[in-house]
């Protein structure tokens, strides 16, 4: 029964568990895990090449992977750009919008006190937003930029030298792909139909006087991943993709969409096609999660959530690093004071809590300066602790005047 339908039977535990250090073992990516790291922070990106490096002797790509990876790269980097440039202008947008509302209220006439107060209000506003530009820019200029030297780049081909599968022999090795790729998404036979509305929409391209139809993409990886397993020295191969649809992953509704792994159609026509007995897709935070529990590496958890939160969240890192969408707001008549709100309350609730800490810790050391009768020390807390007590109640205000 299990070797009649293999692809239904998946690795036990131990199985993968020990897949990590087997010398059989081929660890392949796809084109949107090297994408991604561009929308990493530096830190994620170390952590992930730690992995690599580890396993420098069992990494290889597809040759199509390399291809839409050099293809898309410059797009991706722009895009990320972007999304900087979109937060700049959006808190421009909101000074301006919060500057313009407070004139047309006209209340240095008709109310001079609330006019100070609305004042005071408007500069402490400004001045938080100045400084989350300041943070944007911090995370703005360790992005890579088009004309810039691309360090992402070079790890990759330094970490990928000599290990990228050879290119179609011809184009018929590439018309056949088409033509079954015709009747496998005509049946929803993975991988690659699920794709097949979006990307039937871009244009064929040329390469080395080859021609790509960009929507038969992934089922070209998986063709050539198969002939990388009929290789004698290759018993396992884990798939790294952050394409995480069903036409690569099964998913069953039981109290809520559970992922089950492998499509067993894939598991099937790889293990008959080639020799291999363990084929698994992890997407990044899983291969970086395995990583850290299998090779020993110190991997943060915070790594592995950013690569956790670009799988389940697309559409936000794509667009803002904002939890809500600035035009729907502004188009919905959100009210001003909510919308300022939304902005400024979290850094102003991170700064109270800083500021309780800080209260807290020097509490403690003027009790102690008072214990052992250290005068000096004693007057520098108490002056400390006031200064504290200020800037604590200035918050406290600030958090009152927005909510108020």
């Amino acid at each position: 029964m299990e070797t009649t339908f293999s692809g239904f039977y998946t690795p036990s535990y131990e199985e993968l568990r020990n897949v990590w250090n087997s010398e059989t073992v081929l660890f392949v990516f796809d084109t949107n895990v090297l994408l991604n790291l561009y929308s990493y922070t530096k830190d994620t990106r170390k952590d992930f090449f730690k992995i690599l490096e580890k396993l420098s002797e069992k990494i290889w790509l597809p040759y199509h992977v390399g291809l839409e990876y050099q293809r898309g790269r410059l797009n991706t980097v722009k895009n990320e750009k972007a999304v900087y440039r979109n937060i700049y202008k959006k808190v421009d947008h909101i000074k301006s919008v919060f500057q313009k509302d407070i004139e047309e209220m006209n209340l240095k006439r008709r109310s001079p006190g609330l006019f100070v107060k609305t004042k005071e209000l408007e500069s402490n506003i400004i001045q938080l937003l100045d400084s989350y530009n300041e943070n944007v820019k911090e995370f703005d200029d360790k992005q890579p930029c088009v004309r810039a030297s691309d360090e992402i780049r070079k790890k990759i081909d330094e970490l990928f030298n000599n290990k990228v599968g050879p290119k179609p022999k011809n184009q018929k090795e590439l018309d056949d792909i088409y033509r079954d790729g015709q009747i496998r998404f005509k049946n929803k036979i993975p991988p690659g139909y699920m794709d097949e509305n979006e990307k039937k929409k871009r244009p064929d391209f040329g390469f080395e006087n080859l021609n790509y139809t960009p929507m038969y993409g992934d089922l070209i990886i998986w063709k050539q991943i198969i002939e990388k397993a009929k290789e004698e020295n290759i018993e396992s191969i884990i798939f790294i993709s952050d394409d995480v649809k069903e036409d690569w992953i099964f998913y069953i509704d039981s109290n809520g969409k559970k992922d089950i792994g492998v499509r067993a159609e894939l598991r099937q026509e790889i293990q008959k096609e080639s020799n291999i007995d363990i084929f698994e897709i992890y997407d990044t935070s899983k291969f970086m999660e395995l990583g850290k529990e299998n090779l020993n590496i110190s991997i943060t958890e915070t790594s592995i959530n950013e690569a956790k939160e670009k799988v389940e969240d697309k559409i936000k890192m794509n667009k803002t690093h904002f939890k809500f969408d600035f035009d729907n707001d502004f188009n919905k008549n959100i009210n001003l004071y909510d919308y300022l709100t939304k902005i400024v309350s979290e850094k102003l609730f991170e700064k109270k809590s800083e500021l309780e800490n800080k209260i807290s810790a020097v509490n403690n050391d003027l009790g102690m300066s008072m214990i052992k009768g250290h005068e000096e020390d004693e007057k520098y807390f108490i002056k400390e602790l006031n200064t504290l007590q200020k800037d604590y109640e200035k918050v406290l205000k600030m958090i009152n005047d927005l909510e108020g």
